[in-house]
């Protein structure tokens, strides 16, 4: 197990000249137009009794990304920082063995927006980017998920066929907000719906995944990235926090990716709640501009934790694998806790500045 283990109330505080440019990847260029945001984990776990370990997703460096600080304190009796041996997804660990249970954890990330160029050329795809041609658990590339991919995409570069299964999925879902948090983006599931004849309702991991698996399915590197809303969107409001909101405990947002050339960044779930929230059809102006604007770029309000999906963490949690880790994950005793109930797993997120 490696990793970065510190005894009870400790402090921690990472920077990129230290420890933390030993947990992700550094970043390749400088970042323009930047924002910083601080926000802050308080977590308190209601059990007077029984081992409680906690996984908290920490925000990754990038290109557009760089986590500049990290601290914490809180009545755990072992903590760290680790990596998962997959995806290298960022992640803080604690361990509770008395009565209390609590910690707080303050982040402070620069990020910038994100917009690349969209070239017609073919590349040869790179070893480390074909893990994400594979299947997961929840990303099949046969079956149903192929039948589309070879009916509605077809061949062309990649960045013909990342369109065409961008456009299909904005096309073919709808947003549920009746759905319990971001979705759990059960490609297989998902695609039932479709052939049940009720259509493929979701969020944006269930949005994402699809995309993700129509593009592996074609032969187009591409992965869901999770992340957070941070601040509200200046692209399009109705789709992040409104103006003074400092909550961020239900923000949470899966956009994806897709590699031609290099990792091209889209948000088709996002046109699709924009045309709920604001009652707009697939033909209004307003639709067909975001649908553009997000295939190749991503506004500057979200900020990313990883693109691990069906893994395990490090430390190993007891249930294997994980979905996602976007939200706080927790086990009890070995038995995991649900992150969406606040009564057995209290949490908050809140901007500080």
């Amino acid at each position: 197990m490696k990793g970065i283990v510190m005894d009870r109330r400790d402090f921690l505080r990472l920077s990129l000249a230290g420890g933390l440019s030993l947990l992700v990847p550094s970043v390749a260029s400088a970042l323009t137009r930047s924002y910083r945001v601080s926000f802050k984990y308080e977590v308190e776990l209601p059990y007077r009794s029984g081992d409680v370990r906690l996984w908290l997703p920490v925000p990754i460096d990038t290109t557009y990304q760089r986590l500049l600080y990290l601290r914490y304190s809180g009545t755990h009796t072992a903590s760290g920082i680790y990596r998962d041996r997959v995806y290298g997804a960022p992640m803080f660990y604690a361990e509770f063995r008395g009565p209390e249970k609590r910690i707080e954890l303050l982040c402070e990330v620069e990020f910038t927006h994100r917009r690349v160029s969209l070239l017609f050329e073919d590349y040869e795809i790179p070893e480390d980017v074909t893990l994400y041609l594979k299947p997961t658990r929840h990303i099949p590339v046969t079956g149903r998920v192929k039948e589309i991919a070879e009916s509605e995409i077809g061949g062309g570069t990649l960045l013909e066929r990342a369109w065409k299964a961008y456009w299909w999925t904005v096309r073919n879902t709808f947003r549920d907000p009746n759905v319990r948090g971001c979705g759990v983006g059960d490609v297989n599931v998902l695609l039932k719906m479709l052939d049940a004849g009720v259509g493929i309702g979701g969020k944006c991991t269930d949005h994402s995944s699809i995309f993700v698996a129509l593009c592996r399915a074609s032969g187009v590197p591409a992965r869901e990235v999770f992340g957070l809303r941070v601040m509200p969107s200046k692209a399009f409001g109705s789709i992040s926090l409104k103006p003074g909101s400092k909550d961020l405990t239900k923000a949470q947002h899966c956009r994806a990716e897709f590699w031609a050339g290099e990792w091209v960044p889209v948000d088709p779930a996002d046109v699709r709640k924009l045309m709920l929230n604001e009652g707009l059809s697939l033909d209004h102006p307003r639709v067909k501009l975001a649908a553009h604007y997000f295939f190749g770029a991503w506004d500057p309000h979200w900020i990313a934790y990883n693109w691990a999906r069906d893994f395990v963490l490090n430390p190993e949690q007891e249930r294997k694998p994980l979905n996602d880790l976007m939200y706080p994950y927790a086990e009890v005793d070995g038995k995991p806790l649900d992150s969406l109930s606040p009564d057995r797993f209290r949490y908050s997120i809140y901007r500080i500045a």
